[in-house]
């Protein structure tokens, strides 16, 4: 996950590892209620990389006319392009005057970039124009990923935009008509006035992110949901995290953030719930802290999100699940 904190330096970690590995509803958005417009904007979400599996969503598109894959990641809370592109393509970088931080709350250098043009195929051209740059592990360039989108800050139609993981497309549409049809599919992952919004509109790098309220195996957290992540997890100094350690076993994958490789221990078998959805997953424990401009205790990932659909609007978020597959 990648994204800006409330100073406008980047904040998140790619902590997803980003190695391959190995029907929802359709909601009606094509045609929008009082606006009397009809909505076009939407984009595939691919689920391989090269013909092989990834667990994570991307859609193709271009950055300065070059074409690139993206990361369509909650867990940004900006659009934010990787370093290994931004000197690609040799794109003008200014640094910040402040630092930013990654996952676990490392200091990661950040850049803004202005005036950048991006399109995402099939959707078309995004109106961010200025977005942030920071150094991404190598991994993600040799995957072909350059860049990583924050879904709810795509606000180029519509009031709302809905990212439906189950059946892979990424779409605009109207909060309010988007809302009802959802709400006839699924279990609830996660209401209106049950997300925390992380928002910061000053400056020239807008940031939103969302964390809801969870439970793992019982003991309450608040968890940000984060598409740009494999697995969930919960932080060591978490009070969920302390209460669970003692069950930890050693993780055999590498764990990094942007700032590199950090410490993590495996819980097996947790019983992740939110809202009226649960299921069993095996959650990293990992040592670090949020950014206090965004407390939470951990991440919700594609490990528990594969089968649900997401609605954002420009300060809310709402979720409903599939039983998984």
């Amino acid at each position: 996950m990648l994204g800006a904190t409330a100073c406008g330096a980047a904040e998140g970690a790619a902590r997803a590892r980003p190695e391959t590995k190995g029907g929802n509803a359709r909601l009606a958005t094509a045609t929008s209620t009082g606006e009397g417009k009809g909505l076009t904007r939407r984009a595939a979400l691919r689920y391989d990389i090269r013909g092989r599996p990834f667990p994570m969503p991307t859609v193709s598109g271009t950055i300065g006319g070059k074409p690139v894959l993206m990361l369509v990641d909650t867990g940004a809370n900006s659009h934010v392009v990787a370093g290994w592109l931004a000197r690609k393509l040799s794109l003008p970088m200014r640094k910040l005057g402040d630092l930013g931080s990654d996952h676990v709350g490392k200091s990661i250098s950040t850049y803004r970039i202005d005036e950048l043009e991006m399109t995402i195929d099939g959707w078309g051209p995004l109106s961010t124009t200025t977005v942030l740059a920071t150094e991404v592990p190598d991994a993600f360039e040799r995957l072909g990923i350059g860049a990583f989108i924050s879904p709810q800050r795509l606000d180029e139609e519509g009031d709302a935009v809905v990212v439906d993981l189950a059946k892979g497309e990424l779409r605009s549409a109207w909060w309010d008509e988007a809302h009802d049809e959802l709400s006839a599919t699924g279990t609830p992952l996660v209401h209106p006035d049950q997300a925390r919004a992380c928002e910061e509109n000053d400056g020239p790098v807008k940031a939103l992110a969302f964390v809801v309220p969870a439970t793992l195996d019982s003991h309450p957290v608040q968890l940000l949901v984060d598409t740009g992540a494999p697995y969930s997890d919960v932080f060591t100094t978490s009070a969920a995290g302390q209460k669970l350690a003692s069950r930890s076993t050693p993780n055999k994958e590498a764990v990094y953030t942007v700032a590199g490789k950090i410490s993590a221990r495996k819980l097996k078998g947790v019983r992740v719930t939110s809202g009226a959805f649960t299921l069993t997953a095996d959650v990293d424990l990992i040592q670090g802290a949020a950014d206090t401009s965004c407390p939470r205790d951990g991440v919700l990932a594609m490990d528990v999100l594969r089968s649900c659909t997401l609605l954002f609007g420009r300060s809310q978020a709402y979720g409903r699940c599939l039983p998984p597959k």
